[in-house]
């Protein structure tokens, strides 16, 4: 058995952090999960899968750590999946 939980965001083109402040309604209930509870995660700028080394994840938090921010307007999208074992 499995749980997936998404996080839904717009860039601002200027910030690094996406709390659940910035998520966009009308999406259901959204999270970004503490990673000790999280199976894996996926996280996609402007449909792009991103390496690892570009971001960093706490809960309720995403931090891009990528040179550059993403231009506003595009979309963030946290896939976070928990398997129960």
């Amino acid at each position: 058995m499995a749980q997936t939980y998404f996080f839904y965001a717009i860039s601002d083109g200027e910030k690094r952090e996406y709390t659940h402040e910035d998520q966009i309604p009308g999406y259901g209930i959204q999270s970004i999960p503490s990673p000790k509870m999280i199976s894996y995660r996926q996280v996609f700028v402007n449909g792009v899968l991103q390496p690892r080394t570009l971001y960093h994840i706490r809960e309720g938090a995403l931090t891009l750590t990528s040179e550059d921010v993403p231009e506003k307007g595009v979309p963030i999208i946290v896939q976070s999946v928990r398997i129960y074992r």
